[in-house]
């Protein structure tokens, strides 16, 4: 059965108040888990100080293990306090958005006219598609979430439960081991700020556009190994939050893509003027392919001169060696379908150029 617009409202009105007592239960397990985890904190301190000072006065001492396996404990609560906290805070900054959000729709939901019966013959979204996808997105937060954080996890606790079998055993062994141990919660909690990242970063919320990029092409540059170098220029400033985060997608998806094909560089600019932006991201030849396509010339001119290459065979060569080029340094042809989409829906202008090396993005600020 169809909803009326008084019946939408009130539905609004009642999620905006769950939302409410939410965000104040979250407000009360903050705080808790922050003194909780200050006062973790102050005990590892005190286990970390006594260990140092055992090991210092007297590596021999019989309380020795027992202090090491002290410290690792509490090592791991403030690990633990520290992920529920951000996990806590990730969900407040969450709920704040859509309580926001519902606080703008809900007076022109309210003050909009009841829609008659003729208003209802336009087009309608389907309830099912709506479903789907919303289940198809859950399946590869899920599947992600699986095979990354939650599998790091999983191996944190086997690593501790090895941890501390060696220290009632093998004390000395356990030292090599615990180091292995913090090596992998660092990794671990490295690659959990990533999946959020690359979700949604929350930075983007809080300081906008220009600091995320910013991040975004020091990390991608860094898991590739390319030198990404990113500029704005002009005075920038904050956009609505659908225009930044259809400009963000949209810049993050031609990075990965650029990348993925290992360019000697990539360079993504920003240029701020009064009332529009611009941004260019731009693929340098790979130094490899540029290398293989001056041995193609020279294979091809030598057979020439020596009249031992038929003309079509030159003209296939030369065909493959574009194509390689294009490979090695062009956005992929999923990767700008998936851009020209996003542009779209968000009606931004997007041109690539003809040698795919190059793409512009371009959106009206005012």
């Amino acid at each position: 059965m169809d909803k009326t617009l008084p019946q939408l409202a009130d539905e609004l009105a009642a999620d905006q108040a769950t939302l409410e007592r939410e965000l104040a239960e979250i407000e009360l397990l903050l705080g808790q888990a922050t003194t909780e985890a200050e006062r973790h904190e102050t005990r590892r301190l005190q286990a970390e100080e006594r260990v140092r000072t055992l090991e210092r006065d007297d590596p021999t001492a019989a309380e020795l293990p027992e202090a090491r396996s002290a410290l690792l404990a509490q090592t791991r609560r403030v690990t633990l306090m520290q992920a529920q906290l951000d996990v806590l805070g990730g969900k407040q900054r969450t709920l704040q958005r859509f309580r926001d959000r519902l606080t703008e729709i809900l007076p022109i939901v309210r003050d909009a006219p009841s829609a008659g019966a003729d208003a209802t013959a336009g087009p309608k979204t389907n309830p099912g598609e709506d479903l789907a996808a919303e289940e198809q997105l859950r399946r590869e937060i899920a599947r992600q979430m699986h095979d990354g954080p939650a599998q790091s996890i999983a191996n944190i606790a086997l690593q501790a439960h090895v941890v501390q079998r060696l220290f009632e055993r093998q004390p000395e062994q356990a030292q090599a081991e615990l180091a292995e141990l913090v090596r992998m919660v660092e990794h671990a909690l490295a690659a959990t700020k990533d999946f959020i990242f690359d979700i949604r970063p929350m930075v983007l919320d809080d300081l906008g556009l220009v600091p995320t990029l910013r991040r975004s092409s020091l990390e991608r540059g860094r898991r590739a190994g390319v030198a990404v170098r990113f500029e704005s220029l002009g005075a920038d400033q904050r956009l609505s939050s659908e225009l930044e985060s259809a400009l963000f997608r949209i810049i993050d998806d031609a990075m990965s893509g650029y990348l993925s094909g290992a360019p000697a560089a990539l360079s993504v600019k920003l240029d701020w003027a009064p009332g529009s932006v611009r941004a260019t991201i731009h693929a340098s030849t790979a130094v490899a392919t540029q290398s293989a396509a001056t041995q193609a010339h020279a294979v091809v001119a030598a057979a020439r001169r020596e009249r031992t290459m038929p003309a079509a065979l030159a003209s296939m060569i030369r065909e493959q060696e574009r194509d390689d080029t294009l490979r090695a340094t062009g956005l992929p042809e999923d990767a700008w379908n998936e851009i020209r989409l996003r542009a779209d829906a968000a009606e931004l202008q997007v041109a690539l150029s003809s040698d795919r090396s190059t793409l512009e993005v371009s959106a009206a600020t005012g």
